[in-house]
């Protein structure tokens, strides 16, 4: 809401995944543009931007008031922290905007180093709730993106109570997975999302099998692209304060066509939107057509795509989008005054003047000529012939909607003079308004050196089950993480029994002191309890750990091979723990694939999703139809603990998913006699397990 109490229309939001399609969004009305650079960001297939193209296109937004925003937004490993922070430095010369960012550590680094960039909390932060906005909040955040899987209930809520700027995304494609919980890519082939690498193997064919039948075949993890073209206006009045457009990896006619259509209503927030616009929006791009999905809570098979997991558009633009998108492209006017001054035995005097109105600023710029104006002999410049002049600046980004012209009716100079002192005047304006003040910056010291003790390391286990608690126990396992509900039956048989919250924020009623979180939301809303970290919080780098110091323990991200666990070690005296054994989570859903195909298993494990290859993946479903991907192999690494060892790492932890009670005391059998020093063999089917990113790591 603005200063006379009327709603703003939000800030448009486009995305450039290249030079191309920068200009085709600053010329098609997008308030804001983001862009990757060179480095850490999340779309390493788009052509990206130099550090001199960044300074280049920078400048271009700022001519017309449009917002460069630069994704800084992968997790970072230790030996880049250096280098990354070296990169913030230079984005911020370079005239960025804003940083968006995932990876914690990199945000304390950035927030200390470079104290005026605003920044953002990217959607690789999977924030759903108002306690998680809070928590980044805190941390000097001043815009959230939350996670797209939030009903319009849910994001209203949101801004009605955060003080930072709330974005969205409003068209382009979903992800199955929350953002920035899926290790899909990253563990079946080693490109991993969390760094801008994902090969989107959810676009594959998968079929459904109880492990006997076959059922359901198709594309069952490909949901169908986003639109909230039709939501605009109830999105406004939410106070939601920027929209973003996905789609840096495609191409300039797309971004045109796109901009140009929520441009339009965005403009005319209470018009229907017309057919022919929902045609150009699927001609631009589309699976199947779109979805409203999680704004409207339309889950199941309307949203996906199974037929078909890509374009089935045939990328068709309108002449206008295409006009929009052509390389000098000079359709976006700059509204200017313009004032001129002509009096005899005086230099010819032109102002240009623009009024910003989201900064509550006027730029000038004025230039007089090089030849004294003379009396005329037989006809004068008069008032109109002199405004014709001013007014004409067809090949400049202005356009001039308030002429005064200032002749003294008495005198006369060269239309070429003019002209060049017109041109003067706009070319001044233009690097007027084309620079910004660059932020403070200050020195960090990135790594921090740690002495770690040589401890014995401690085994716990985390189950699903109470049957898989009660192996545990019985195998003399001291530590057990558990869900909410099976904790409170395990507690008091021995062991100490930490709750492991939801995965994707709740309030839950937690009966324990101690509360396994995986997001930042759980930990704000935990806070008096005795915190242990899950490792959906990403811990990468020394920096992310040392923020969440005052936990218990943190349990390192899966992605990390040894040699990038013992450099993270190596600066950060915190409690440390990594997974040794069990299925790892692929991902984590809100639209349950299985259900979306009708084949609902009522939080039964029934029925496994197979790949191409024959690989089965079990689905787990919850109480509230969220559903979790278990990769087809469980991690094995009791035969080479003697290398973890070697770390310094405090705690190693077992995962049972699918196992049953005999099952799991087999294998914490195995796991006490390698930790006891005993040489254990591997299983005897080199096929059945995996070593994790232990001996690969991610890119």
């Amino acid at each position: 809401m603005n200063a006379s109490g009327f709603l703003t229309a939000p800030e448009l939001l486009a995305p450039a995944g290249g030079a191309a399609a920068l200009r085709a969004a600053v010329q098609s009305g997008a308030d804001a543009v983001y862009i990757g650079g060179p480095m850490f960001n999340a779309r390493s297939g788009a052509d990206n931007f130099s550090i001199g193209d960044i300074k280049k296109y920078a400048r271009y937004c700022h001519l017309y008031g449009v917002d460069l925003h630069v994704a800084l937004n992968t997790l970072i490993k230790e030996r880049e922290l250096n280098e990354m922070l070296e990169y913030a430095y230079e984005l911020n010369d370079a005239g960025a905007d804003a940083l968006i960012i995932q990876d914690i550590g990199a945000a304390e680094l950035i927030r200390k180093a470079l104290p005026d960039m605003p920044l953002h909390a990217s959607t690789q932060m999977t924030v759903t709730s108002l306690e998680g906005v809070r928590y980044l909040e805190d941390m000097g955040f001043s815009r959230v993106v939350l996670a797209r899987e939030l009903s319009r209930g849910e994001i209203e809520y949101i801004c009605k109570n955060a003080r930072a700027e709330i974005e969205i995304f409003v068209h382009g494609a979903l992800c199955m997975c929350y953002s920035g919980q899926c290790l899909m890519s990253s563990i079946l082939g080693g490109r991993s999302g969390n760094r801008g690498r994902c090969a989107q193997p959810c676009r594959l064919p998968y079929g459904i099998t109880d492990g006997k039948n076959s059922f359901t075949e198709g594309y069952l993890l490909s949901p169908k692209d986003l639109s909230l073209i039709n939501e605009l206006k109830a999105i406004r009045d939410m106070g939601v304060a920027s929209l973003k457009i996905e789609g840096r990896l495609k191409r300039a006619e797309y971004v045109s066509a796109v901009v140009g259509v929520y441009r339009k209503y965005l403009d005319n927030i209470d018009r229907r939107v017309e057919q022919s616009d929902m045609e150009e929006l699927i001609n631009a791009f589309s699976r199947s057509g779109f979805t409203d999905g999680y704004f409207n809570s339309h889950l199941g098979k309307s949203m996906m795509s199974h037929k078909n997991p890509g374009n089935d558009s045939g990328n068709a633009f309108t002449a206008e989008a295409k006009k929009r998108a052509a390389e000098n492209a000079n359709i976006r006017k700059i509204p200017v005054n313009v004032t001129g001054t002509l009096n005899t035995d005086e230099l010819v005097e032109i102002t240009i003047y623009n009024r910003d109105t989201k900064n509550r600023d006027t730029k000038f710029a004025t230039a007089a000529g090089t030849l004294k104006a003379e009396r005329a002999i037989n006809r004068p410049l008069d008032k109109e012939r002199f405004a014709a002049q001013l007014s004409k600046l067809g090949d400049t980004p202005f356009e001039a909607v308030k002429v005064i012209a200032q002749p003294d009716g008495k005198s006369v100079v060269p239309i070429k003079e003019i002209n060049s002192v017109r041109r003067e005047a706009a070319d001044a304006l233009i690097r007027e308004l084309s620079e910004r003040e660059k932020g403070r910056k200050a020195p960090v010291p990135v790594i921090t050196r740690a002495e770690r003790g040589q401890t014995d390391i401690i085994l716990t286990a985390e189950v699903m089950t109470e049957e898989q608690g009660e192996a545990a126990i019985k195998g003399g396992i001291n530590m057990i993480y558990a869900p909410f509900g099976v904790a409170e039956k395990l507690t008091g048989r021995g062991a100490e029994i930490i709750t492991k919250a939801s995965e994707i924020f709740r309030a839950e009623d937690i009966k324990t002191d101690a509360v396994l979180v995986s997001s930042p939301a759980a930990a704000e809303y935990y806070r008096d309890k005795r915190l242990y970290g899950g490792f959906r919080l990403n811990v990468f780098n020394s920096r992310t750990a040392d923020h969440f110091k005052g936990f218990e323990s943190l349990t390192l991200s899966p992605e990390l091979n040894i040699g990038e666990i013992r450099a993270l070690l190596e600066n950060t005296g915190v409690c440390t723990e990594v997974i040794v054994y069990g299925r790892l989570p692929l991902m984590l859903m809100k639209n349950c694939p299985l259900k979306a195909a009708g084949k609902c298993q009522s939080k039964k494990m029934k029925y496994r999703l197979r790949d191409r290859m024959k690989e089965e993946f079990p689905v787990v479903c919850s109480d509230d139809c969220r559903a979790v991907l278990l990769n087809s192999k469980p991690i094995f690494m009791a035969d080479k603990l003697d290398q973890l060892k070697n770390l310094k790492i405090n705690r190693i932890r077992m995962i049972f998913t699918v196992e049953n009670f005999l099952q799991c005391g087999k294998i914490i059998d195995v796991y006490k006699r390698a930790l006891a020093g005993e040489a254990v063999p591997p299983p005897a089917d080199g096929n059945s397990f995996t070593r994790g990113h232990f001996f690969r790591g991610v890119k």
